[in-house]
């Protein structure tokens, strides 16, 4: 009797993405969500010189390579449902949660307290794409290791945007370790 669902089990034990504060307990992520994003996407370690948002948007331009640092959010759905793309924010804007009114707000990860013109200032589109140069088919979010608020580090290179939007086509992503608002993450 044949037993390929052992192998393949163990293959994907170890391919499975890992934070770079290494929760205690990794989130589960379906086997076939995790084959689909590229080996390597997530990493432990930060990658050095990553630089907010804002700063990175006045200083690159398309083609650029880029390390990102910024707070998963910026709408009141930051992750696309079937694509593997989601929008962060600044560190230095702040959600209600940092505010101390993490009631006022049933999603602080919007930044509703912000003013419109400052959120799209602060705000960049992470792509995470097959093969094929198109987005990969599968909610960032439903893999499980992504979160809303989560403060990471995207590394990638900058694409042409439409609208003056900034959008980083992501070559690894790092969950920061020692965030303030991991406590707020849910």
């Amino acid at each position: 009797m044949r037993q390929p669902l052992i192998p393949v089990l163990a293959i994907v034990s170890v391919l499975l993405p890992l934070a770079c504060d290494k929760p205690a307990t990794p989130p589960p992520a379906p086997a076939a969500a995790t084959a689909l994003l590229p080996t390597g996407l997530f990493v432990t370690e930060q990658p050095a010189g990553a630089v907010g948002v804002i700063a990175s948007r006045a200083a690159s331009k398309p083609g650029d390579h880029v390390v990102v640092l910024g707070r998963i959010g910026g709408s009141r759905s930051p992750f696309v449902s079937n694509r593997a793309i989601f929008t962060i924010i600044d560190p230095s804007l702040k959600s209600c949660v940092e505010m101390g009114d993490d009631d006022h707000c049933p999603r602080p990860w919007d930044y509703c307290c912000e003013e419109r013109k400052s959120l799209t200032a602060a705000l960049a589109m992470i792509e995470v794409v097959g093969a094929d140069g198109k987005p990969i088919e599968l909610s960032l979010e439903s893999e499980g290791t992504l979160k809303p608020l989560m403060l990471v580090a995207v590394e990638g290179t900058i694409q042409p945007g439409e609208g003056g939007a900034m959008l980083i086509r992501a070559d690894h992503i790092c969950r920061v370790a020692n965030d303030p608002l991991a406590a707020h993450i849910k």
